[in-house]
């Protein structure tokens, strides 16, 4: 139980932190205490642990499609479904901003106590997600024509394959208003700290999927279409589990009608601040999902086989950053939390102790998921892929996602830190250096080495931008002190 000091602010407006501290049992790990007021390795596994399921998920379900796709009288469409997810990682992921300006904000304000603060940042994410994926909606017929005929410049996939992957976007587009909005969502249960809400909402979605594209896909075979319906149908689902959950913990923190200030949704220089924030997230996100985006087209240069081998390692290359994430989320919240603290000397120790030991922890993470990947790569592709020229050239190519954790563990270490303190600006900054360096790369590295070539200028990407942000890193703490 939290003891209140006769300055606390009354208990229907203060934020009780233990949202973050008091799990059920079964999520409670032993851990060493921490240094006095430091940051303690349960506590971050505490928030860890679901987040990382909760990410992970999100390319088990692509690994899924590819997996249904290749049971089916349809495998080629593995190709098809990789050329149009492209779309929406490219559109998803630029409007990624959407949840982590609403995690730094919100966890700022839970640092400082501030409830009216905090909810006003989850109606100001909620607000500009709703519209963002409304204008998609009805922008869908312009965004289709000039992705594609993007996609198809200089690659050598079928016409079959882009009609089929035109079939999947003009399916799945109708849920971007519900998926962007569960943006918004997820990154609020990040910041209040119940990751475990996360999970669930992320596992509910992601089993749902899973059920339908067995039924849609391999039951119905209606291929590339069938897994569009089926995301259709979960992410719409997703968003009022993600719902859910938010009413929760409104519920627990004065009730779902208290500490509403309308005013403040507005304010100048709190709106200011959150549109400077989300323009920066946006450069930076838009710039790496095109990142993503280049590297699948440049793989459909060399044919439809090399397009499929790359689609499934990149399901278990995002699987692993997005599993490696949850000691970054973690740092999302304690970062923004200490940040936000009133306590100085609290908050710098909190800061120190969060950055060094969810940096521990992610270290050793990839450590164990290079093994995994080294003694189980032969058999995750004889799951993903169908027998022949797809799985021989997936083979071929495993070598790189063995390394990948070593490659994209910093980077996204750093991104947790970055984001949890509202350094948006050095986000932008890094990615854009990274790029420049990148497409470049690719196209020099890939003429002599071929698909290796564009491999190996993917995974030195992901290192150029740790190594500008680990450059940065001091300001944050610089700015601690100065507070």
């Amino acid at each position: 139980m939290t003891v209140l000091s006769p300055h606390s602010p009354p208990e229907h407006k203060r934020l009780d932190r233990a949202s973050i501290t008091d799990y059920p049992a079964f999520m409670t790990v032993a851990s060493s205490e921490p240094a006095p007021g430091g940051v303690s390795y349960g506590e971050v596994l505490r928030l860890a642990w679901p987040a990382s399921v909760a990410a992970s998920v999100t390319p088990l379900l692509g690994a899924v499609d590819v997996w249904a796709l290749a049971q089916s009288t349809r495998p080629l469409d593995i190709a098809a479904v990789g050329l149009g997810a492209v779309i929406f990682s490219l559109a998803y992921w630029t409007f990624g901003f959407l949840r982590m300006s609403v995690a730094g904000l919100t966890a700022q304000a839970v640092g400082a106590e501030d409830e009216s603060e905090a909810r006003a940042a989850l109606a100001r994410g909620v607000m500009i997600a709703g519209g963002i994926g409304a204008g998609l909606v009805l922008l869908q017929w312009p965004i289709g024509v000039i992705a594609f005929k993007l996609l198809a410049t200089g690659s050598e996939a079928s016409a079959e394959t882009l009609s089929a992957g035109r079939d999947y976007f003009n399916i799945r587009i109708w849920g971007a208003p519900f998926a962007l909005a569960s943006y918004a969502g997820f990154g609020w249960l990040t910041a209040r700290g119940r990751t475990d809400y996360l999970m669930a909402a992320s596992v509910f979605m992601t089993a749902l999927n899973i059920i339908l594209d067995y039924w849609f896909v391999v039951g119905l075979g209606w291929g590339a279409a069938g897994v569009a319906a089926g995301t259709l149908i979960a992410e719409v689902a997703g968003f009022f589990a993600t719902a859910a959950f938010v009413l929760i913990i409104l519920k627990d923190h004065g009730g779902v009608k208290t500490s509403w200030r309308p005013k403040e949704f507005f304010m100048a220089s709190r709106l200011k601040k959150t549109i400077t924030i989300n323009v920066d997230i946006f450069v930076r996100t838009l710039l790496l999902a095109f990142s993503f985006a280049w590297f699948v087209q440049r793989g459909g240069a060399f044919g439809d086989v090399t397009l499929a081998a790359n689609q499934a390692l990149l399901q278990l290359f995002l699987f692993t950053g997005l599993a490696l994430d949850g000691t970054a989320i973690a740092a999302e919240t304690l970062v923004g939390q200490a940040l936000g603290a009133k306590d100085r000397a609290r908050g710098i120790a909190r800061y120190k102790s969060a950055v060094r030991r969810t940096f521990e922890l992610a270290t050793a993470a990839a450590f164990l998921f290079v093994a995994f990947y080294w003694l189980a790569g032969d058999a995750l592709i004889a799951l993903l892929t169908p027998e022949g020229p797809i799985r021989e050239a997936t083979q071929s190519f495993m070598p790189w996602v063995v390394v990948s954790p070593l490659m994209v563990v910093l980077g996204f270490q750093l991104d947790g830190i970055f984001v949890g303190a509202t350094r948006s600006r050095e986000l932008r900054d890094a990615i854009i250096v990274s790029t420049i360096i990148f497409i470049p790369a690719s196209l020099w590295l890939a003429g002599p080495f071929g698909n290796h070539g564009l491999w190996l200028a993917f995974s030195v990407y992901f290192l150029i931008r740790a190594v500008a942000l680990g450059i940065w890193l001091p300001r944050i703490r610089h700015s601690i002190e100065r507070q």
